[in-house]
């Protein structure tokens, strides 16, 4: 089976109301980092330095320090939209670059839920390729 991830590219007002939406989230008192943030950890056992489980470890990250560069995220870090095959609810999933520890780490992400939202961090890994910015 191949699995095709096709890329589109949003409008920059779009990507800013997904930030704006993120920060809020990130921002709000009842924001609980164990519930309300959720980040896929495998270790690609063929491609283990582009995996979150690497990255997190290299840099010694925890779930809090993700939330964090999450809320610095800007348009200008803004990569692509991708469509989201394992779970079409919703079917968007946003992907940015951050250089971290002099390194590009790719994250991609989506916020889901209507009444209770969370942040689905799909991946925080270093990029394998290079990564390119439409509104820096």
């Amino acid at each position: 089976m191949i699995v095709i991830f096709l890329g589109i590219q949003s409008k920059k007002r779009d990507v800013a109301a997904f930030l704006e939406d993120l920060r809020s989230l990130l921002e709000n008192e009842r924001f609980d980092v164990d519930s309300d943030l959720t980040l896929i950890i495998k270790n690609k056992a063929d491609d283990e330095e582009h995996s979150t489980y690497f990255a997190l470890l290299d840099l010694n990250y925890t779930a809090s320090d993700v939330a964090d560069r999450l809320r610095e995220l800007t348009v200008a870090e803004y990569s692509e939209t991708k469509l989201d095959t394992d779970d079409t609810d919703p079917l968007l999933l946003y992907v940015f670059g951050k250089v971290i520890g002099g390194r590009e780490v790719y994250i991609k992400l989506k916020i889901k839920g209507c009444d209770k939202r969370r942040i689905i961090c799909v991946s925080f890994h270093y990029a394998k390729y290079p990564m390119t910015f439409p509104y820096s």
